[in-house]
């Protein structure tokens, strides 16, 4: 049993982007007197909104701060509305990457998942304190980031102790039962999301972003991280991958039982044997643990000591006396703490409204808040601890050494090779059922086509979990070397979708692997290993929503790596966009994404080589432009602003783009911006003209002169006393031509 003192504590793993650390810029504006004069365009909107009659927006306008597309123009400044995240500073900005966020996000959405079958006597005492879906929806919130340091210990023996571990509850019922209360797969209802968060209004795109500090911010926008969360949460349990399978189930009944034992004894039967039990590839061999919720206010604590105490005398160790109020608590209650807010919610449980009645109603201190007493969650975050820490952990750790002596043991060794080799080419000693560790690399027979899973006690499904036990331990070493062991298996058995599985996990341990550094690892095989995901996903699966997680994680791990895998990364981006994964706002998402990718590439040497400025600088462009079509002209205002921070370092002193329709196109693009921001907040636009530069570039074009000696349009130079200026000039004789030849003159 592993305790926090074992080990020192150990962040989450760090960012392997190179170079120095990163600082504020202290480079001068490329706009003079910018910083002292520019005023944000929501502080002039709020003076003005005091006017009752609607202001043209030619004399909004024209206070603002107005950079000229001419070249005349050499002391203009950006007239880029300054929205959202103008007030803080960039999300693409080198001093808030954000690449560890993400990191951390990625590494806690694959934790265990711990089922929870609760009694029905024991659903109606949490029903009675307010919470509707019962003691699942009461203890769920809880265990996304476990209380203290959980300290794990890998394959090699070195303990290692996480402050940011938690745990996923489900609910057992729904274990493996995909819902059909919505027609629309995850990839739609993901977008439907996107589009209800961004048509909210004061919703998170308002509030959550101007809130923060300039080194606050992380690099990926609020949007952004909301869909990989819900990415990351769509995949439902499926038999290639047992992320979703239940580690350990609680069992919970309460003091109000007439007969505990008995209802202990069929609840752990519902698991096994009936309706209730999870499917088939499920592996039954998980942790049950037993729960008495005890009532503080009806029922007496000593019957519910001595019952507690049967419980451990029959089913062992690992049970626990949770000492619950059952009155329902309301804001203004001494004592009372709001719940916390479920990070982890699905596209479907967004759409249904889970999680978001709390939030409406925070502000108002209503009734329908979801409050619990302070002593309630004491002891269900004391409960949960203890339930990790003293039982799923150290369950996990005696599993994946198991299961490894037993059958990863035989797979590594001399003879393994051997009876790989044989079945692959010879077929010797093939069989139609092989045993837990005479399974090779030929085609085992273990595969059922039409169940599309293998057994749950064969040699490649106890391998497969393994390496997932592996994973959610953070021993990413060990998960690698299993996942690459194992591929080749399920490519002989035509197991396409355990295939595709297989290189997107091996790929991804490779890269969240703390101990390899960039050199160990060849780029070119971590791009190998997610093209063969993607195209088994896609092609042989046709799975889209697991093609688009291997591909999203593809690109925000590559990025965090910084140099070279940053261009890895964008051309990921590139790919969802190219399969058409997503919609028109993932379409923009990910056009962001691209641009960060290319932001985040670390130039090399004083002269800056290798860094791809101009390209980000591009893809802002093209996200602030789907952004004013999508309606969105706050965050169009936003990456038009990145566009031009990004170009101040290859743009001319005056920020002018060196070719004449980027630069239109430019303009016309902040023009729009400006319209439709204005616009939505109730100005009038009808007078405003297309172009308010008065000295816009005239061009004009001149006919080629083909003669051999052209007359000179100049005239002789002008002589220069030191008094006045003598501009007069004498006629020009037309019998002489003039002297064209300006070098010698």
């Amino acid at each position: 049993m592993t305790s926090p003192g074992d080990a020192a504590p150990v962040k989450p793993p760090p960012s392997f982007s190179p170079g120095v650390a990163r600082v504020a810029s202290t480079s001068p504006s490329r706009y003079p007197g910018e910083h002292g004069t520019t005023q944000s365009l929501d502080a002039e909107l709020a003076e003005s909104q005091t006017v009752s009659s609607p202001t043209p927006l030619s004399a909004t306008v024209a206070e603002l701060p107005i950079r000229s597309g001419s070249s005349h123009s050499r002391s203009g400044r950006s007239s880029t509305p300054q929205l959202a995240r103008s007030s803080i500073g960039s999300p693409f900005d080198e001093r808030s990457d954000g690449s560890e966020d993400i990191r951390s996000s990625i590494i806690r959405s694959f934790s265990p998942t711990i089922a929870v079958h609760a009694s029905e006597d024991t659903d109606d005492l949490v029903r009675s304190k307010g919470f509707k879906g019962g003691f699942w929806e009461l203890i769920r919130p809880f265990g996304e980031t476990v209380s203290g340091k959980v300290v794990i210990r890998d394959s090699i023996g070195s303990s290692r102790a996480w402050e940011d571990y938690g745990v996923r509850f489900a609910d057992f019922k729904g274990i493996g039962r995909t819902p059909s209360s919505r027609d629309s797969g995850p990839l739609a209802q993901m977008e439907e999301v996107l589009a209800k968060q961004l048509d909210s209004s004061g919703g998170m795109l308002a509030a959550s972003v101007r809130t923060k500090d300039v080194l606050g911010l992380p690099a990926t926008t609020p949007l952004c991280k909301s869909f990989l969360q819900q990415l990351l949460c769509s995949a439902p349990t499926a038999p290639h991958e047992t992320f979703g399978h239940p580690v350990a189930n609680v069992i919970a009944i309460s003091s109000r039982n007439a007969a505990p034992l008995e209802t202990l004894r069929q609840l752990y039967a519902d698991g096994t044997t009936g309706d209730k039990q999870p499917p088939g590839w499920v592996n039954q061999e998980y942790l049950r643990y037993y729960v008495l919720v005890h009532d503080e206010e009806r029922d007496d604590i000593t019957e519910s000591i001595k019952l507690y105490d049967q419980m451990k005398r029959h089913f062992g160790l690992h049970c626990h006396l949770l000492r619950l109020r059952s009155s329902q608590c309301v804001v203004t209650d001494d004592d009372s703490m709001q719940v916390p807010q479920c990070e982890w919610l699905s596209p479907s449980e967004h759409l249904s409204g889970a999680g978001e009645a709390g939030k409406s109603l925070v502000d108002l201190g209503t009734d329908g808040t979801p409050y619990l007493f302070g002593s309630d969650a004491t002891a269900i975050r004391a409960f949960i601890r203890e339930l990790v820490v003293q039982s799923v952990i150290p369950f996990m750790e005696n599993k994946v050494a198991v299961w490894n002596d037993q059958v990863a043991s035989r797979r590594r060794g001399i003879s393994g090779k051997f009876m790989s080799m044989s079945r692959r080419w010879a077929g010797f000693g093939s069989s139609s059922r092989s045993s837990i560790g005479g399974s090779s690399g030929g085609n085992s027979g273990n595969y059922d086509p039409t169940q599309h899973s293998y057994s749950p006690d064969s040699p490649e499904a106890i391998l497969r979990k393994m390496a997932d036990f592996a994973f959610m331990l953070r021993d990413w070493k060990l998960a690698a070397s299993t996942y690459e062991m194992i591929r080749s298996d399920y490519g002989n058995d035509k197991a396409w979708k355990y295939h595709a599985g297989a290189h997107e996990m091996c790929a991804v341990s490779m890269l969240l692997n703390p101990l390899a550094t960039s050199a160990k690892i060849k780029l070119e095989s971590v791009d190998q290993m997610f093209e063969t995901a993607c195209y088994s996903y896609l092609t042989r699966c046709s799975d889209a929503p697991h093609a688009l997680r291997c591909l999203s994680l593809a690109v925000e791990l590559l990025k965090s790596r910084g140099g070279s895998a940053t261009e890895s990364a964008a051309k990921w981006a590139m790919r969802v966009m190219d399969f058409g994964l997503v919609g028109s706002v993932g379409q923009i998402l990910y056009t962001e994404r691209v641009a960060a990718c290319y932001a985040s590439k670390t130039p090399v040497g004083a002269a800056k080589w290798g860094g791809r400025r101009r390209k980000a600088g591009m893809w802002s462009i093209l996200a602030a432009d789907q952004w004013l079509k999508a309606g969105q002209p706050t965050l169009a205002s936003a990456c038009l602003e990145e566009a031009e921070r990004l170009y101040a370092d290859v743009l001319q002193a005056d920020g002018v783009f060196p070719m004449p329709e980027m630069q239109s196109f430019v303009d016309n693009l902040r023009h729009a911006v400006k319209v439709e921001y204005l616009g939505a907040r109730g100005f009038d636009t009808r007078d405003e003209p297309a172009s308010e530069d008065p000295l816009a570039t005239e061009e004009t074009s001149e006919k080629l002169d083909m003669r051999h000696h052209r007359r000179s349009l100049v005239g002789p130079p002008v002589q220069l006393d030191a008094g006045a200026f003598n501009t007069t000039q004498g006629p020009l004789d037309p019998q002489s031509p003039p002297n064209d030849d300006f070098e010698r003159a």
